[in-house]
């Protein structure tokens, strides 16, 4: 990772809240423009400039969970393992706020960001370089 590079997934800190969210959600807004910290290194935390161009409340998220686990412990051990974090995933998807917008900056850069409410930890995954355009996000201008 050189000089400016985020990591491609990474915990942050999204500096806005709950109203103004929903705000977005109800279509009073077209866009949300926030700031979020995001740890570069340890001993580097940068502030990025953010544009959400929607947000999935969690009321609107409809996920279930499937886990498969592979490990060097019995079948059943594993089998046993896979229902515990298909269990713990769906717990978590319960309250999880989903974001789609980019960081603006030089490039639009397009991002996901998930917010479990239940553990309050926001997590984020960029675009990679490999990815298909027209699978990371929903947005045209983004892409």
């Amino acid at each position: 990772m050189g000089r400016g590079k985020l990591p491609e997934t990474e915990k942050l800190i999204l500096e806005s809240e709950e109203s103004q969210w929903r705000m977005l959600t109800r279509g009073l807004i077209n866009e949300l423009r926030t700031t979020a910290l995001i740890e570069r290194n340890p001993e580097q935390t940068v502030r990025v400039h953010l544009v959400i161009e929607s947000i999935i409340p969690p009321e609107h998220n409809r996920e279930t969970n499937r886990c498969n686990v592979e490990s060097n412990m019995e079948k059943k051990i594993s089998s046993g393992l896979a229902r515990t974090k298909e269990f713990t995933n769906d717990w978590l998807s319960k309250t999880m706020w989903m974001f789609i917008g980019y960081i603006d900056g030089e490039e639009k850069t397009p991002i996901l960001i998930t917010y479990y409410e239940v553990i309050k930890t926001y997590f984020y995954t960029q675009k990679l370089e490999g990815e298909s355009q027209n699978t990371f996000s929903p947005f045209a201008s983004l892409n």
